[in-house]
């Protein structure tokens, strides 16, 4: 890898030659060898936004000849299928599971069940179960192709937006690759683990650590041990699912600074790590490595700065994480340990495949990934009906939600993501959207129909206006025994809100903003057949606790987690130790 960087270097010498005092090698590599190539594939693609129906109807003809020798398209008649009227006649809208007999044959060592002789899975990819039981994905080479492809053209912008980054390393927070093996052997990862497996290898050696440290089960072991890795290191981007992850990430680093300083000065990692045998002898030469001067450089500016945090200790020029949707207003509370660092969202991204490409900074906003998978979108308020309006991207209309459906290479046909998204407008022919929320985070206790996007956005807003950070809110709808009328508890963890008159100026403004963003909430709030909110204080640690319990019931780690902004069930505040509850007249306990 690293020869093949170097050649690469040497024969792009004469263009390096220019380069600025004090630009490094890799950075002029960058910029004359990657960029010039970078900005003719997104010329491409922006080209192909302009001409989005074609490109889509071609992607859907394409998976539709290719896998109509699969049993699945033998009994939808793939051969008869002419034209997207043919495909919906013969297709029915799915869910996991009118697919999910064929995804196990496929498990077991069956891939015709989607797939025509020939077509290799490689790997199987596990959703992160936000709503449920983890479902497995198929991953063709073809599949994968398509979704690196959509990463790709995510990082050409990201990285022509951003010079600082050229030439140092990205830190990628991503998902475990070993979760176990399906029936028929084949491996099942996490589908980030999976794209840095297939990780172009020059791009590979910018990543600061390697992609096996997301395999140590324990989160407080894995955290110290990636910046065990990474500090020594200039790290210019941060890559993560939630802003939850680069919080935890920074106050390892502020509550652990001297044993970190010390590994480095000693080549060595604490005591009472426990890292797998494999992942282990894999690190070990680069944890014996002696950083002495960065350990000197590290506790120098604790002297200086107080505490050990990312804006002090890496040129970090841009972080990615989800800042919309109902995780994404914990990005505000990064300025705290990253500084005004510029942020750029992931897109809408899932197990199935990359759907959106956000094209500028501090915007949850993205344009549909057109040459990828095929999409169709129903309009939220028409999705319970049996003969739905079924749409092309080229015909939303901005300012209007709704759901997904998605046709990719992975064998899903027509599926439902149970994801709502909010059209923008358009670039060229392509949709710009905004993904809301998951189908199931709503609640409907008297026709309010309050969304879990709505409770995010409110919070994220608060926080601001307040000047506080909040942490993590989860609202759930409660219908007491007695005849009062029902109301939302705003569970929080006790010690991010102490004072009762702070809280009290919380959930009014938490009421305010749910009644101007939402008009059935503010006539039932106004006859009086919801109440008003009120505050559910929890113990300290809870929100840890229940990520735990919950990653361990999914087996997929917490790193991809997405805490709910709003949960329909009131049972599931029985797991939680409550601290006592806060209403706008008191607290009562």
């Amino acid at each position: 890898m690293t020869n093949l960087w170097v050649e690469t270097c040497q024969l792009t010498s004469h263009k390096t030659r220019q380069r600025t005092a004090g630009e490094s090698v890799a950075a002029a590599f960058i910029r004359a060898a990657v960029l010039p190539l970078y900005r003719r594939k997104l010329k491409r693609f922006e080209a192909m936004t302009h001409r989005a129906r074609d490109v889509q109807r071609e992607a859907l003809m394409r998976k539709i000849k290719y896998c109509a020798d699969s049993r699945f398209g033998r009994q939808h008649s793939f051969s008869a299928i002419g034209s997207i009227k043919d495909f919906r006649r013969n297709v029915p809208i799915s869910h996991y599971e009118d697919l999910a007999s064929y995804i196990t044959a496929a498990a077991a060592g069956r891939p015709d069940a989607l797939f025509p002789p020939g077509e290799k899975i490689v790997a199987f990819a596990s959703t992160t179960g936000t709503t449920g039981t983890p479902k497995l994905n198929p991953v063709t080479r073809t599949w994968l192709n398509e979704y690196r492809r959509g990463w790709e053209i995510w990082g050409i912008k990201a990285l022509i937006d951003h010079p600082a980054t050229h030439g140092l390393k990205t830190l990628s927070l991503g998902g475990a690759s070993e979760l176990g093996a399906t029936p028929g052997g084949l491996p099942i990862h996490m589908a980030s683990a999976i794209t840095a497996k297939y990780q172009n290898p020059i791009m590979r050696s910018f990543y600061a650590t390697p992609g096996n440290v997301a395999d140590i089960k324990d989160p407080d072991d894995r955290y110290y041990t990636i910046l065990r890795l990474a500090l020594p290191q200039s790290v210019g981007m941060i890559v993560s699912v939630t802003a939850g992850n680069l919080l935890r990430l920074a106050e390892t680093g502020r509550d652990q600074a001297q044993d970190l300083i010390r590994d480095l000065y000693d080549g060595s990692l604490r005591r009472g790590i426990d890292l797998p045998p494999a992942i282990g002898k894999s690190l070990q030469r680069a944890l014996k490595m002696r950083h002495r001067t960065r350990a000197k450089q590290l506790e120098q500016l604790i002297e200086r700065r107080g505490a050990l945090v990312p804006r002090d200790y890496w040129p970090i020029g841009l972080i990615a994480c989800w800042l919309g949707g109902t995780v994404g207003y914990r990005s505000g509370d990064l300025g705290k340990f990253y500084g005004d660092t510029p942020q750029r969202d992931l897109g809408l991204v899932s197990t199935e495949g990359r759907h959106s490409i956000p094209f500028d900074d501090s915007s949850p906003d993205g344009v549909l990934a057109v040459d990828g998978s095929f999409y169709e979108f129903i309009p939220v308020d028409d999705v319970a009906s049996s003969q739905p309006t079924v749409l092309e991207g080229w015909e939303l209309r901005p300012g209007a939600d709704y759901y997904v459906l998605v046709t990719t290479s992975s064998g899903l046909y027509r599926y439902n993501l149970d994801d709502i998204i909010r059209c923008k407008g358009f670039k060229g022919e392509a949709p710009v959207m905004e993904f809301l929320n998951k189908a199931s985070c709503y609640s409907d206790m008297e026709g309010e129909k309050l969304s879990g996007y709505q409770v995010a956005q409110t919070v994220q807003q608060l926080s601001r206006d307040l000047g506080i950070s909040l942490g993590n809110i989860t609202a759930v709808p409660i219908r007491p025994l007695s005849d009062e009328p029902p109301y939302y508890a705003m569970a929080i963890e006790a010690d991010r809100l102490v004072d009762d008159a702070l809280a009290r100026v919380v959930l009014q403004s938490i009421d305010s903003a749910l009644i101007r963003q939402n008009v059935m909430y503010a006539s039932k709030r106004n006859d009086r057949y919801i109440g008003p909110p009120r505050l559910l204080r929890l113990a300290p640690g809870s929100w840890a606790e229940f990520v735990a319990t919950e990653a361990a019931r999914r087996g997929t780690g917490e790193v991809q987690f997405k805490h709910p902004s709003l949960v329909s069930d009131s049972s599931w505040l029985d797991r939680f130790d409550i601290v006592d509850a806060v209403s706008g007249g008191g607290t009562a306990r």
